[in-house]
């Protein structure tokens, strides 16, 4: 009998066989649709997203619209971050300025603060100063969901909106190596710290 016959017969090979068709369907579309695999590094958005996890990105369009709490990509001094929009052209952020000299909140005030937070400012000395900004057009203030460990707005500035290239549609699956490898990298980081002196000693 020829091969055709022999191969109907081997349903091993008609599973890899349709496996192998599904993947080239799914490849052919990522780039047909405007979408992409994107590995996240890092931790700035746990625990959202997991350094090593791998998710679907819609790539953005001149124009398309973006809302508050979407998750998207952008490209910041040639280095792309992975974070969450907070505030969007016209929003006001508010918070203090640790710093006071970039004239952007260090430290993001929530509504119940927006209270508090002016007055306590004024009258402690060393907090800071109470700033509120306003997000400039064609611009997006972004955070990531780990404020503590995220490099974002709050030091970079607004994100202008050709500096996104996609929002987040769907998270797949996690790469388990790069998830472990991370994991003991920040355990010897943390490991290697300097410990401070004990006042006692």
């Amino acid at each position: 009998m020829g091969s055709g016959a022999k191969s109907a017969r081997d349903p091993a090979g008609r599973r890899r066989t349709a496996l192998v068709s599904a993947l080239c369907v799914i490849l052919a579309g990522l780039y047909v649709v405007p979408m992409k695999l994107i590995v996240v590094c890092g931790e700035s958005m746990s625990p959202t997203l997991h350094h090593g996890q791998i998710f679907l990105m819609h790539r953005a369009r001149r124009g398309g619209r973006l809302q508050r709490g979407d998750v998207v990509v952008l490209e910041v001094n040639g280095e792309r971050h992975i974070k969450r929009i907070y505030a969007l052209p016209g929003d006001t952020v508010s918070g203090i300025d640790w710093q006071e000299t970039d004239g952007r909140p260090d430290y993001i005030a929530n509504d119940r603060e927006l209270d508090v937070l002016p007055d306590l400012a004024r009258r402690t000395p060393g907090v800071g100063r109470f700033i509120r900004m306003t997000v400039p057009l064609g611009h997006v203030f972004v955070l990531g969901d780990a404020t503590t460990r995220s490099y974002d707005s709050r030091h970079f500035g607004p994100v202008p909106l050709e500096k996104v290239t996609g929002r987040l549609l769907a998270t797949l699956f996690t790469i388990p190596q790069a998830r472990r490898a991370y994991t003991t990298a920040m355990a010897l980081e943390i490991e290697n710290r300097p410990r401070p002196s004990n006042p006692l000693d």
